[in-house]
């Protein structure tokens, strides 16, 4: 029964975290142009990806500051530091998602 409420309460915030960046992604779109913002959320994904493999695991807080600081560099200051700070959240959210469901879809074939 415990295992029930805590896999629908995962869900459920990870539903409300999707909700919110999808809220966050469009206010983005809108103010900064729906091309520049995908091209800005592409830049994001590859450096939090690169910035993984070469710290590990861990070390959360230091390989935010490691991405943030190579996104504003490329980005040249064109965003807020708080616009950095929103899509590296939702280019991590992605990756632990994608990485969640290829660690479900591996369980269910062994299952």
């Amino acid at each position: 029964m415990r295992d029930l409420i805590m896999t629908i309460l995962t869900a459920g915030v990870q539903l409300v975290i999707m909700v919110a960046l999808g809220y966050f992604i469009n206010f983005l779109y809108a103010k900064i142009g729906t091309e520049k913002t995908k091209k800005y959320f592409d830049i994001a994904k590859m450096l939090v990806r690169g910035v993984e493999q070469e710290f590990g695991s861990g070390n959360g807080a230091d390989k935010k500051v490691e991405v943030f600081n190579l996104l504003k560099k490329i980005t040249g200051n064109m965003l807020s530091d708080e616009e950095i700070d929103k899509l590296i959240e939702a280019a991590v959210f992605e990756m632990n998602y994608i990485l969640n469901l290829k660690g479900i879809q591996s369980m269910s074939k062994k299952v």
